[in-house]
């Protein structure tokens, strides 16, 4: 089963998107910081179990580590507990490095996903470009089908033209092929065809 990127980077950023209001929690002191975090957490772990992403488990040792702190068990690897503070501040303080750390295994895998999703984009772009210097554009933009089926209909006559085929392998070795035709469309709007 392979990805469906543009999916997965749209889930990634809307996880990573609810960042500066847990953090703003934090800064708060809000009683619902920890309970907001570990739901955070949660949905962190759903989008990368049913995207089949092995950082599920790397999210689930954070939070594994959350409560553990919330019972005044910490890894001395992970924090550096001042001898002075109180409970409280100490595991709010270790739930804000948590957050930290799950905020990087979120980003470099979009950043991971952003880069597959970025080359596939720039062969579109010159696959659309050709297309269009071919003739091939047009006839079927401009014809009586719906949208998707013109985005479709744009795709197999890129897969059947000789000069356009190996970027259409190029893309599809990068997405998937609902990302290829999400890409297609993007392409078009950016180019204003």
């Amino acid at each position: 089963m392979q990805l469906v990127v543009t999916a997965l980077l749209d889930q990634l950023y809307d996880l990573l998107a609810q960042g500066p209001g847990l953090v703003s929690q934090y800064e708060r002191k809000d009683a619902s910081f920890i309970a907001s975090l570990n739901a955070w957490l949660l949905e962190c772990e759903a989008v990368l179990q049913k995207n089949r992403r092995p950082e599920v488990g790397e999210i689930a040792a954070i939070r594994a580590q959350l409560l553990s702190a919330s019972n005044a068990v910490y890894d001395k690897t992970v924090f550096a507990l001042p001898a002075k503070g109180g409970a409280r501040k100490n595991f709010h303080a270790s739930a804000a490095v948590l957050f930290k750390n799950a905020v990087h295994v979120l980003t470099a895998l979009y950043a991971t996903f952003a880069a597959r999703r970025e080359e596939a984009e720039k062969f579109m772009r010159q696959m659309v470009l050709i297309s269009l210097q071919k003739n091939l554009f047009y006839p079927i933009w401009n014809s009586a089908l719906d949208h998707s089926q013109k985005l479709s209909g744009l795709w197999q006559s890129f897969a059947a033209e000789k000069d356009l085929v190996q970027g259409t392998r190029q893309v599809l070795s990068s997405v998937h092929y609902v990302d290829a035709l999400r890409l297609l469309a993007e392409a078009i709007d950016d180019l204003r065809l």
